[in-house]
């Protein structure tokens, strides 16, 4: 494809990525139709949609869940499967919350992936081999081993507007090789803890996309990389909107960063050449895997979280 092209195909895939995003706000709320919501709980618990029927297919959920297939419509169905899952709302101590408790609480961080090889994972760490039954029962018996009292107290925090949150990123990335539309992953590099509360625990993905690319000149204009980013899952599944603000950009001191036209939106950009000036040719982005940088919290969050045990 000659750059002519790529120019004029850029922006219609920086749309794309932009509705991607947009419609990633609908995502957290409980999905429209039958089918829509058995294929987010397939996703939710394999990592990818499952074939057949969709009453089989809903039976096999129920019967992984709790033991048995249900009774009711399709609706009803689907309603108790999800809000075993996610909770009657997001924020509330569902299942990824226990999981990601237990998680947190015997590795000190958490790892993102569906629930089932989750739970399998965590069970042939733990107790040396998977569980059998329902899965509700078999991360009860995880809570047991790993949590004073079998269930945390969790209780609400606020996250204050203008916090900042360590990222690290876990995908290269460069002003060269980068497109509009390429994902770029990041993962929370400390616990973010408030009023004595785990919010975000260490590992938490933090996902973003490229929106846009600028490569250096010698006439004064330096590589950049726009990315706009996903809300970030909280302990308890709520949102957490991370960005760029005048602070963000002052507490980076190894990566230069810029606030973008959103609020999750954010530009990294690469440095001078080494003359400086309008003449000297401004090196590319090139950012390694592992590179940290800091975000700030764009709105002030509630979320649900674990408590933690204070320093003796």
């Amino acid at each position: 494809m000659g750059r002519s092209a790529i120019k004029s195909a850029g922006p219609l895939l920086a749309a794309l990525a932009l509705l991607c995003f947009a419609c990633y706000a609908g995502a957290q709320a409980v999905p429209a139709s039958p089918v829509e919501r058995l294929v987010a709980m397939e996703e939710l618990l394999f990592g990818l949609p499952q074939e057949g029927a969709i009453v089989t297919r809903l039976q096999n959920i129920e019967s992984l869940m709790f033991g048995q297939a249900g009774a009711g419509t399709l609706p009803e169905r689907l309603d108790r499967c999800w809000n075993f899952v996610q909770g009657d709302r997001v924020g509330g101590m569902n299942l990824k919350f226990k999981m990601k408790a237990v998680q947190w609480t015997i590795f000190g961080e958490v790892a993102d992936g569906p629930i089932v090889p989750t739970l399998v994972d965590l069970e042939n760490a733990v107790i040396g081999q998977p569980g059998l039954g329902p899965i509700g029962p078999r991360l009860d018996i995880l809570m047991r081993l790993s949590v004073v009292g079998g269930e945390p107290e969790a209780a609400y925090s606020l996250v204050p507007k203008g916090s900042l949150v360590r990222v690290k990123l876990c995908t290269a990335l460069g002003s060269m090789k980068a497109r509009s539309g390429d994902v770029v992953r990041f993962e929370v590099a400390d616990d973010v803890v408030f009023e004595d509360r785990l919010v975000l625990p260490k590992g938490t993905p933090v996902t973003a996309w490229v929106i846009d690319t600028v490569r250096p000149t010698k006439m004064g204009i330096r590589a950049r990389v726009d990315l706009e980013l996903k809300p970030v899952e909280a302990i308890d599944s709520s949102p957490v909107v991370l960005g760029v603000e005048p602070t963000t950009i002052a507490a980076n001191s190894s990566v230069s960063l810029a606030a973008g036209e959103g609020i999750r939106a954010l530009g990294i950009v690469g440095k001078e050449g080494v003359l400086g000036g309008l003449l000297s040719q401004n090196p590319e982005l090139d950012l390694a895997e592992g590179v940290e940088l800091f975000l700030s919290v764009m709105q002030t969050a509630k979320v649900l979280g674990l408590p933690v045990p204070k320093a003796k």
